[in-house]
């Protein structure tokens, strides 16, 4: 008899052990999936080789239901649309909008890959229709469940600015949950409003963190975005350790392809107003992703607010310099392994940058630019297209993050 407990604990660790082993495959999976479908949309042709000659499916997909085919007809990479169909990608795989590969090609005007996804038996479903969200059934989907949520073997991890948030998992995926603070008093006090949380899923770029939906329990705001393992770019600042010269940069475009993208969004403009190294977030291939975007489109004035002299609020809301500002800030510490804590907070340039000879004179040109008079700052395209022209006259990088 005195057997059993033992055979009972035994039988409980296995399980316990089996779980935990479980939890660590799938993860492997997901990261799997991730560092793939981010080969695809960046054009990495040989990190996206190597995987499918390990035996990696083509059609796997993300959140969305997209797959590398539908990421590379998006970002018009047509050396990847080629590579995946030899490796017979389903040519007209739907995404969660019903959006075929064919259909992405032709709303962002890449037709080269058009024909070639033709020519393979390609299929547009939604024939010249706008980038829209199906309000009605969309929202159910955005609204997830609290009973959804597993808790457990969660974590507190920091992801951002404003809320508190927390590693757990949603329908077997590690997802991040973030409470939202009811008022925030920076750049002007807003209060949340939570009416425009459905145009969110909307959203979507390789620089841009993904949201998956929300939760409304108890009064309060919970949302629920993907995880980025790796951490956020204020880990690597805080450090004070100089990053290569290569890697800055690299980073820095995906900081300024993400603005871009938010700062030509149609039919409103994104403003992020809370640019910070804090939601900067680092994926599975090393690339970084823009988080806290939202602030713009779930909160909105405190009622005493909107008494006050409008032009001074608006100054505030829709400035896109002040995002142009940050970014400066943010490459500076990059280029010059400087670290300037609380940055957000960062109302005026009380101190003088100084430059190392090592920083490109182009950069630092750059850096002065973007964090001069609002009125003489550069918007994200310049930014982008001197990045990449500097960044086309470097050498091979000396290592690898």
């Amino acid at each position: 008899m005195l057997l059993i407990p033992s055979l009972v604990n035994n039988f409980n660790l296995a399980m316990a052990y089996q779980s935990s082993e479980k939890d660590i495959t799938d993860d492997f999976k997901m990261q799997r999936i991730g560092n793939f479908l981010s080969c695809a949309s960046r054009g990495d042709r040989v990190g996206l080789n190597m995987m499918l000659r390990e035996g990696i499916s083509p059609n796997v997909q993300d959140y969305d239901n997209r797959t590398a085919l539908h990421l590379a007809a998006s970002e018009g990479h047509a050396s990847i649309v080629e590579l995946l169909l030899h490796y017979k990608a389903d040519v007209n795989l739907d995404d969660r909008w019903h959006r075929t590969p064919l259909t992405d090609a032709r709303l962002y005007g890449h037709r080269d890959i058009c024909r070639i996804l033709e020519v393979n038996g390609g299929k547009d479903s939604i024939m010249n229709s706008p980038m829209t969200v199906r309000y009605e059934e969309d929202a159910k989907e955005v609204n997830i469940e609290i009973s959804e949520i597993n808790s457990e073997n969660s974590e507190d991890i920091e992801q951002g600015v404003f809320g508190k948030s927390k590693k757990v998992k949603w329908r077997g995926t590690w997802v991040v949950k973030t409470k939202i603070k009811r008022q925030i008093d920076f750049p002007v006090k807003m209060v949340l409003s939570a009416n425009d949380n459905t145009r969110l899923r909307e959203l979507r770029h390789p620089n841009i963190l993904q949201f998956l939906g929300s939760i409304k329990h108890d009064g309060k705001m919970i949302l629920i975005t993907e995880y980025l393992s790796r951490g956020s770019l204020d880990d690597i600042l805080k450090k004070k350790i100089g990053l290569d010269l290569h890697l800055a940069l690299r980073f820095a475009l995906d900081i300024a392809r993400g603005m871009n993208y938010l700062h030509h969004h149609k039919p409103c403009p994104i403003i992020h107003n809370h640019l910070d190294p804090k939601n900067l977030l680092q994926d599975e291939g090393g690339h970084l992703k823009i988080g806290e975007y939202w602030v713009q489109m779930l909160y909105e004035l405190h009622p005493n607010q909107e008494s006050q002299n409008s032009g001074i609020v608006n100054k505030h809301l829709i400035n896109k310099g002040r995002d142009i500002q940050s970014f400066g800030l943010i490459l500076y510490q990059m280029v010059e392994a400087k670290y300037i804590p609380d940055m957000i907070h960062l109302k005026s340039l009380d101190f003088q940058m100084t430059f190392n000879t090592k920083c490109p004179a182009r950069i630092q040109q750059l850096i002065k630019q973007c964090t001069s008079n609002v009125r003489c700052r550069p918007g994200f395209s310049y930014i982008i297209d001197t990045l990449e022209e500097v960044y086309s006259t470097l050498g091979k990088p000396s290592c690898i993050w």
